[in-house]
């Protein structure tokens, strides 16, 4: 579902996918219920690989004692630890991550995930900025993944475009609890949502309604105002990435 106008020449390279600021920015005033922030990564000066590309989304799941191969890829990446505590081998230097840490690899650089805990699983949210042309993503010889390898658990693809040459990355991750709805406001940058537990619905001030649930990316319309909520049951867990203009507001409340 198209959210934002994208370039025609990034047609011939679509694949189809495997699958803020501040809590008060993104919230702007609860009718009922919660928004729980459940974290919130910030990257600024970011160097877009094109005026048109793709943003992938996707949670990776590593089970007790699950490690990646080491691989590189032209995308720049980013990630954020959801769950459990992951180390993370980026070019030369190796560093454990915790949930709600996060951390960037430029494109070209060697990456390696290891989940240590043989006991526990841990969960890694990465946000892609993949060129036109693809990511080109290779494995280095000899490395392996484990066995059982890391899971995909889900995943997104959002062509996106013309943006700036340098650009803010935002990764928040929210737990609407049942009944929370946000006042109407307007989203005004590009981004990616993709659900991962329980179903939220978006309801447009012109008389449009969105429903989506598990494994859905659900991006809301670029200006055009309503309100996202859960008016389920059950919370709701979701995950959003803004590639956005340096300096302007992500969203606008309506008054």
């Amino acid at each position: 579902m198209q959210r934002t106008p994208v370039h025609p020449a990034l047609v011939l390279f679509t694949l189809v996918a495997l699958t803020g600021t501040s809590q008060a920015q993104m919230q702007m005033g609860p009718t009922t219920g919660h928004d729980v922030l459940l974290f919130s990564s910030v990257f600024r000066g970011v160097a877009t690989p094109g005026p048109y590309f793709y943003l992938d989304q996707a949670i990776v799941d590593y089970g007790p004692g699950a490690f990646s191969a080491a691989g590189s890829e032209r995308s720049n990446r980013f990630f954020t630890v959801m769950e459990g505590t992951l180390k993370f081998t980026v070019g030369h230097e190796t560093n454990a991550y915790g949930p709600g840490k996060f951390f960037s690899v430029p494109p070209g650089t060697i990456v390696r995930g290891f989940n240590e805990s043989q006991t526990a699983k841990a969960r890694a949210f990465i946000s892609s900025l993949v060129p036109a042309s693809g990511a080109a993503a290779a494995a280095v010889p000899g490395t392996r993944e484990s066995l059982p390898p890391p899971v995909r658990a889900y995943a997104s693809r959002l062509a996106v475009g013309p943006l700036p040459k340098i650009i803010d990355v935002y990764q928040n991750g929210h737990r609407y609890e049942p009944g929370f709805v946000t006042m109407p406001h307007v989203m005004n940058e590009t981004h990616d949502i993709l659900q991962l537990e329980g179903t939220n619905i978006y309801e447009y001030l012109d008389g449009g309604v969105e429903t989506y649930g598990p494994g859905r990316a659900s991006p809301m319309w670029v200006g055009r105002p309503g309100t996202m909520g859960n008016k389920t049951s059950a919370p709701s867990l979701w995950v959003i990435t803004y590639v956005a203009t340096p300096g302007k507001p992500l969203t606008s409340p309506l008054h």
